[in-house]
């Protein structure tokens, strides 16, 4: 079996193999021609890796003595080690890439970004999910790794297609799905801010449907705080029903945002403007 960042992965098992595949999330960093995209593209990394730590926690990778021998005999439980190996591998590939990549680019294509280039919503949310995952691993298997970097958007975009999909063989190996979706809903209970929310949501999206689920869910009952019974509008008049945010505050501090607004009936009209929620950086 082949060597994979100092791991000699046929020798591991189910558990061992878990937190290593966890953890070799840690050590990937992107190069600055991700550019504008960079931060969508990490906390994309960042969910696919809760994903995988979601799937140790819901079948207790961990503590189950099923995952704990190096030769499995049960059927599922071999072909979770044989997918979890495939993930190891996938780094590894991945990680030459890279390395192709290093020899020939100039110095300053070789350029990365780190945690600091991080605004404030994102930044946050890359803490939750890196500590969410931290908490389901043990050091079982553990192994010292080295930072390398990803710099082709194409590899990023293949990589994390590729690790969806065994995530979504993990999941249908052992019937998880009802315990993921809870997992899903306790890692963002106290996410309260619209801005976090469609930041997180739209990363889990087509990724993680458990976690794109339970935002989605969320944003939808913050929404329904701010209720008009019944809406009349004549001329040019404008009602907006709900929040609205400006660009900058999803880049900026998160909101808070646990206001109830109602109205049984608004008669706009001619050119008025009405609001029914909050408005965050945007004007009339």
């Amino acid at each position: 079996m082949a060597e994979v960042f100092g791991v000699v992965t046929g020798a591991l098992s189910v558990a061992a193999l878990f937190n290593n595949c966890v953890d070799c999330f840690e050590y990937i960093q992107l190069g600055r021609r991700f550019g504008r995209d960079y931060q969508r593209c990490q906390l994309k990394l960042d969910v696919a890796r809760t994903r995988l730590s979601r799937w140790g926690e819901a079948v207790d990778v961990s503590k189950d003595a099923t995952f704990s021998t190096n030769t499995p005999v049960e059927q599922p439980v071999q072909l979770a080690q044989s997918i979890l190996e495939e993930i190891m591998d996938l780094f590894q590939a991945a990680n030459k890439t890279s390395r192709r990549y290093e020899k020939t680019a100039k110095p300053e294509e070789l350029d990365l970004y780190t945690e600091k280039d991080l605004t404030l919503v994102f930044g946050r949310l890359h803490d939750r999910l890196k500590g969410v995952a931290h908490r389901r691993q043990n050091d079982i298997g553990l192994a010292k790794k080295t930072a390398w970097a990803l710099y082709d958007g194409r590899e990023f975009e293949r990589t994390i297609d590729r690790i969806t999909g065994f995530v979504d063989d993990l999941e249908k190996l052992f019937p998880v799905e009802a315990t993921c979706r809870r997992l899903a809903g306790i890692e963002i209970e106290d996410v309260e801010d619209e801005p976090t929310l469609a930041v997180l949501k739209e990363a889990a999206q087509d990724t993680d449907k458990a976690l794109f689920d339970a935002t989605a869910q969320k944003v939808q009952t913050i929404s329904s705080r701010n209720f008009a019974k019944e809406v009349r509008g004549a001329g040019n008049a404008d009602v907006q029903v709900g929040n609205q945010y400006s660009e900058e505050m999803f880049r900026g501090v998160a909101i808070a945002e646990r206001t109830s607004n109602s109205a049984e009936v608004v008669d706009a009209k001619d050119t008025s403007k009405v609001q029914i929620g909050g408005r965050f950086g945007v004007r009339f």
